[in-house]
This record gives structure tokens, C-alpha cells and sequence, in this order.
């Protein structure tokens, strides 16, 4: 079975050897520990922390399941055969990484008992419960990285510097690096290429994205007058209809932004259910610990959801 999938699954990212572009300024100086990662897929170990727990009863299949060298679709694919269900009756929480050991939940509404999977795939828990597992139902995700050939004692200082200010929470490349974003500027404008609604979401997402992220680039880790706080961090904009914004020199940055993007005024209530809008942080804690070991040095660290391990590299490496 298929599905339709997003313009670009964040599940292919860079296959080996990744190496920070520093695309966006950053808020460590100097140079930085060096060396790569993602050179095989042991290298990276990702495991979803769960907002929501299974009932234990309930017309839904949940299972928790670790995955090496694929896509999260991959695994909803298999599901599917394996269940005898469509697309639809699959629930996971979020796009894990392909190029990586990840582990996360799904659930699957009816169908037959999902006892075995193919090779790459291998269920580790098994229950039921009684809801779908929902987009987004994430409290973070714990990372073990691998970083071969760096420099241990830069990236422990830099690790320390970043424990006082936060990170940047930039999206990372796998949202706003390819042609997504202006496709969905383009038909924010009236022009663009014709798109199904999962690709169509997808593309404005990755444009509010971009957006964000111009606008973390322009005021780097400052307090502005008029911020809007979310547990005592300042948010940015998801450009959206029903967004709140914020007031003084908040408002005055990111208004400047947008309108330099020439959109006209209504333009995001064209797509108001795709396009809601919202607020984020625009810095996140950094909880972290570094083990070395012969030839480089392990990184493990929890972010919460929606943050990108890639965008504490950049600051590292």
C-alpha cells in the first residue's frame, strides 16, 4: 500500500559524512570542535519521549518500534500490509530520520495483529489502547550522536556556553533548505505549482519556517520590548491568520520581515486551515552530557519536540 506522501519526506536527509553549513548565524564564536557525523546509521540513535501513554484496552494496536535505514513512511507502508488497513489507520506521532536507529510508537486502528515486520524493522513493546496517536503528541526526543574526529575539549566548551543562553531553535535544513519554502511563497502570492493537501501543508509550513527563521537571524539572542513569552523564553512568528502578536520593537522586527516578503495583507487567510499560525520559542534549553571515546566523542541530549538535533551540531562543530 502507499500514501500520499509530503513535497520532501524530512526522512531523507544527508546519507554520510554530515558537516554544519552554518546557515544561519550563530551564537557560539570562533572555531568551532570539527570532525563529522552521520557517517553510517549507527551514528545516530533517536527514541521519541511520548506525550501520551496506550490505555492498554481499546480498538487500536500500539506499537513501539525501532527502525534502521528508513523512513518513518516506510514503516506506516509495512504496517499497512502487515494490518490489512489503509494509510489512515496508522497514527504515529512525528517523521524520524533515515539515515539513523530511531524508535517510536505507532497505532493502528483495526485490521489483523501485527506480530513481525520486514528487515530493518523490529517491534520492541507491544499493547493496545483506545485513541489514534496523533501528529505532534510528542514531549521531545532523547539523541545519542556519534561525532568522529572532533575536537572533545571545543565542543565541551561550547556545550557550556550554550547551557547559559540556549540554542537557537532554528529549523533545520530538512524543513527549510530545499525548494519548499518558495514554492510555498509562491502560491501565497497566487502562482505556484499545483500540490495535493499533504504536499500543499507541507510547503506553506516549510515557508512559516523559513520565515521564523529569518526572523531568529535578525535579532539572535536578545529581549525585545513587546515580547510574547512562553515558559520565560520569547517566541517568534509562525505567520498565520489567528496568530497572536506581540507588541514594540517585537511587533516592529517582525512586521519588518514579512513585509519584505511583499505578501499581500490577506494572503495566509487564503489558506486559513493550513495556515493557522502560531507562536515558538526562539531559543530552547540545552541539556547535554559528552562521553569520549577513541576517535571522536558521543553527544546525548534531550531536546523537545519540533527542535533539531542538526542545529546543535551547527553550534558545536
Amino acid at each position: 500500500m502507499s500514501h500520499d506522501r509530503p513535497a520532501r519526506d524530512p526522512g531523507e536527509g544527508r546519507p554520510t559524512g554530515y558537516r554544519p553549513t552554518h546557515d544561519w548565524p550563530r551564537w557560539t564564536s570562533g572555531t568551532g570542535a570539527g570532525g563529522t557525523w552521520k557517517a553510517s546509521t549507527e551514528d545516530f540513535q533517536v527514541t521519541e519521549i511520548p506525550l501520551v501513554t496506550p490505555t492498554g484496552t481499546g480498538e487500536h494496536q500500539w506499537l513501539r518500534i525501532e527502525k534502521i535505514g528508513l523512513t518513518t513512511l516506510d514503516v506506516v507502508d509495512a504496517l499497512c500490509s502487515a494490518a490489512n488497513v489503509p494509510p489512515d489507520n496508522i497514527g504515529y506521532a512525528g517523521l524520524k530520520d533515515r539515515f539513523a536507529r530511531t524508535v517510536q510508537d505507532f497505532t493502528i486502528q483495526l485490521g489483523r495483529e501485527v506480530t513481525a515486520l520486514p528487515d530493518g524493522m523490529r517491534i520492541l513493546e507491544r499493547t493496545r489502547t483506545a485513541r489514534r496517536l496523533r501528529s505532534g503528541q510528542l514531549v521531545g526526543n532523547t539523541f545519542s550522536l556519534l561525532v568522529r574526529g572532533g575536537d572533545a575539549t571545543v565542543a565541551r566548551e561550547r556545550l557550556e556556553r550554550l547551557r547559559v543562553t540556549g540554542m537557537p531553535n532554528y529549523y533545520g535544513a530538512q524543513r527549510v533548505g530545499g525548494t519548499a519554502p518558495g514554492e510555498g511563497r509562491a502560491i501565497l502570492l497566487g502562482g505556484g505549482p499545483r500540490l495535493r493537501h499533504n504536499q500543499l501543508k507541507f510547503v506553506l509550513s516549510a515557508y512559516q519556517s523559513l520565515l521564523f527563521n529569518r526572523v531568529l537571524a535578525a535579532r539572535g539572542p536578545t529581549r525585545l520590548e513587546g515580547d510574547l513569552d512562553e515558559d520565560g523564553i520569547p517566541t517568534g512568528p509562525m505567520f498565520g491568520p489567528t496568530m497572536r502578536m506581540p507588541t514594540g520593537a517585537a511587533l516592529a522586527l517582525e512586521q519588518r520581515i514579512l513585509v519584505a516578503e511583499g505578501l499581500p495583507e490577506r494572503a495566509w487567510s487564503h489558506f486559513e486551515k493550513l495556515t493557522q499560525g502560531t507562536r515558538r520559542k526562539l531559543w530552547v534549553p540545552v541539556e547535554a552530557e559528552l562521553e569520549e571515546v577513541a576517535g571522536g566523542f558521543w553527544l546525548r541530549f534531550r531536546l523537545p519536540a519540533g527542535s533539531y538535533a542538526t542545529e546543535l551540531l551547527e553550534e558545536i562543530l
